[in-house]
């Protein structure tokens, strides 16, 4: 097999309490796959750690019985996903039950490491919830992470992505991992924040333009201010006002698993994506 016949793989992860065909993370892992030509893997899992407290207290027979209905309906789940993934033409399978020897991080993270994107939501309900996976993700496996808003529609397409631009590695790395994934990029807006941190470059804002056009895209640097706004929703705000389908940015700081904490414009994504976000570290 030669590199111009190779696919691309991408991989969902979503639980029986935030999986939904029709919007979010899901409903982009579909359109994705079949705009790119990518296989998909669904990982879809029941977590009884995220189940919905109850108020009353539960017999071990009720929790059992409540534990079955909800295999039940990620046993749908995926039964739909797999449906709507051969409708499109997505080679698609699901991965449904954990490897307990490696814990859920880690066995979640040794499927993620062999795919070329990972799509998850920001959900933040339940003991183990999407937004902690995500994070936990971004800083363990090496590749790409797709956040996507819940309420997310639509068919996929990002022929006018929004970088936020600061030359450090992990914007360098977000940038040319966009690039590679989505062939159908026409142009590129490299926003930079004032009033948020000194950008230090060889290069003039002309210079980076030429660069990115020999490429083979259109390209363009617009500076933007906080005007009062956190660094996260600035550069969130900055995109959509550019008519950016797609934000790319890099992720600062370490898995809160591990007891650091996120960098101010990464917590802003995972608190509250506004659009869908792919992010590097």
């Amino acid at each position: 097999m030669t590199s111009d016949t190779l696919k691309k793989s991408v991989m969902l992860y979503a639980t029986v309490d935030t999986f939904d065909i029709d919007r979010g993370a899901a409903a982009l892992a579909l359109r994705l796959s079949e705009t790119e030509g990518a296989s998909l893997t669904a990982f879809l899992l029941n977590l009884d750690a995220n189940a919905p407290p109850s108020p009353d207290s539960r017999s071990l027979d009720q929790l059992r019985a409540d534990s079955e209905l909800r295999e039940e309906r990620n046993g749908a789940n995926v039964e739909l996903l797999l449906d709507r993934a051969a409708q499109g033409g997505v080679a698609a399978q699901a991965v449904t039950k954990l490897d307990h020897s490696r814990g859920i991080m880690g066995c979640v993270a040794d499927y993620a490491r062999l795919h070329d994107l990972v799509v998850i939501g920001a959900d933040s309900s339940g003991m183990l919830s999407d937004r902690l996976i995500a994070e936990n993700l971004l800083f363990e496996i090496g590749r790409p992470l797709m956040v996507v808003p819940s309420d997310y529609s639509g068919e996929f397409a990002c022929p006018r992505i929004a970088v936020a631009w600061d030359n450090s590695r992990v914007a360098a790395r977000a940038l040319g991992d966009a690039l590679a994934l989505f062939p159908g990029i026409e142009e590129v807006v490299l926003l930079t924040i004032g009033g948020e941190k000194a950008i230090l470059s060889s290069l003039d804002h002309d210079a980076m333009v030429r660069m990115l056009e020999r490429r083979g895209v259109s390209a363009r640097v617009e500076r933007r201010d906080l005007t009062g706004r956190s660094i996260g929703d600035a550069i969130q705000d900055s995109a959509l006002e550019a008519g950016a389908n797609l934000l790319v940015m890099g992720g600062y700081g370490h898995s809160r698993l591990r007891d650091f904490i996120l960098g101010g414009a990464t917590l802003s994504v995972f608190a509250h994506p506004q659009l869908p976000v792919l992010l590097s570290h």
